[in-house]
């Protein structure tokens, strides 16, 4: 597994007061660093050492390159829970609830650019460095549409009919061009051949798609598991009506009809607390078998066909662990195992249905 060290920040480069090295450290270095210590999944790291190995590297990748996408990822995190005004991230306080807005974005946005420039500080040839580089640049550029479609498209606004259309684009833009990049980036470090560059980069945008699924899908069960606790509920995808992928299979294993019942729950959901957590019971009723099965056949099947490209085995075997996390449900909630009423029960579809 690959670990990100501390950034170190060397004083001579431009500062030459002390008060000012130590107003950067406070305002943007001690929190930026701690932000990136904040455990997390790391799959986009994961995914980088195993492509790293598949394509026959040896050892560790540079661990510049780690650190580059773990910074990109920090960063898009950081404007993100800006945009949604989140209350928590990885069990804390957001970042900009931490030390304010005006200092979180400036630390987001810098971010963006420390990713760029790890890319120059390992000792890659100047032709990896700069493939490495016009990948970030413009997976970066697409993770910024993909948020534009993420903050524009509502559940409440928008044709039922276009949710599966809209999730998808978004997913692909953002945690899936994400996860991309981390499997392209072991390739184009080994010099690889286009074929098995193009293959894992399918790849990683597969599981970047399963990724975004399982968080939609992990989200509302976190809200029905929490329904009796007296904690902060973390529902930032409801409060704002995000077309998420519960909400895209729903409008397909729904009457037009009921699927109206639920928009209704929502718009109720701003203000009451029951309203959320009920609406919520009903989409992880209606949809949670659907979307383990469609998060499961999002990988297993393009696991089963990388096998025919990879050098190292025995990394593909070590990857299929890791994405065990991703397959496999945190937790199954209350209401998927009792008597909950579903507006519908729900709907068994064949998992390679491209529909999804």
């Amino acid at each position: 597994m690959i670990t990100t060290p501390p950034l170190i920040w060397n004083s001579t480069q431009t500062l030459t007061s002390n008060a000012c090295i130590d107003l950067l450290d406070s305002g943007l270095l001690t929190p930026a660093n701690r932000f990136l210590a904040r455990d997390g999944k790391r799959i986009r790291e994961s995914m980088l050492q195993f492509t790293f190995q598949m394509a026959g590297g040896q050892g560790n990748p540079p661990a510049c390159l780690g650190n580059a996408i773990e910074w990109l990822h920090a960063g898009s995190l950081v404007i993100d829970d800006i945009e949604d005004d989140s209350h928590s991230r990885r069990g804390k306080p957001t970042l900009h609830r931490e030390m304010g807005l005006p200092l979180a974005l400036n630390a987001g946005n810098w971010m963006y650019f420390r990713a760029l420039e790890q890319l120059l500080e390992g000792s890659l040839t100047p032709l990896i460095q700069h493939r490495l580089l016009r990948q970030m640049i413009v997976t970066a550029r697409r993770c910024h549409e993909g948020q534009t479609l993420d903050l524009t498209a509502r559940v409440d606004r928008d044709e039922p009919k276009d949710f599966h259309l809209i999730v998808r684009e978004i997913s692909r833009l953002k945690t899936g061009g994400l996860v991309s990049m981390a499997a392209s980036f072991g390739a184009i470090t080994t010099c690889s051949h286009k074929i098995l560059r193009n293959a894992l980069s399918r790849f990683g945008m597969g599981v970047g798609i399963a990724l975004q699924m399982r968080n939609d899908l992990e989200e509302l069960r976190s809200l029905v598991r929490d329904a009796d606790e007296n904690v902060e509920l973390r529902c930032d995808d409801l409060r704002h009506a995000r077309v998420t992928w519960p909400w895209a299979w729903a409008a397909q294993l729904t009457e037009p009809d009921d699927l109206q019942k639920l928009i209704a729950l929502l718009a109720q959901s701003r203000t009451s607390r029951q309203a959320m957590l009920d609406l919520a019971a009903q989409l992880v009723c209606l949809v949670g078998p659907t979307g383990d099965l469609m998060i499961r056949s999002r990988i297993e099947a393009p696991l089963r066909l990388l096998g025919e490209h990879v050098v190292d085995m025995s990394a593909l075997q070590a990857m299929r662990s890791m994405l065990d996390q991703i397959i496999k449900p945190s937790q199954e909630s209350g209401v998927e195992r009792s008597t909950f009423s579903c507006i519908n029960p729900p709907i068994e579809r064949n998992p390679h249905d491209d529909s999804y």
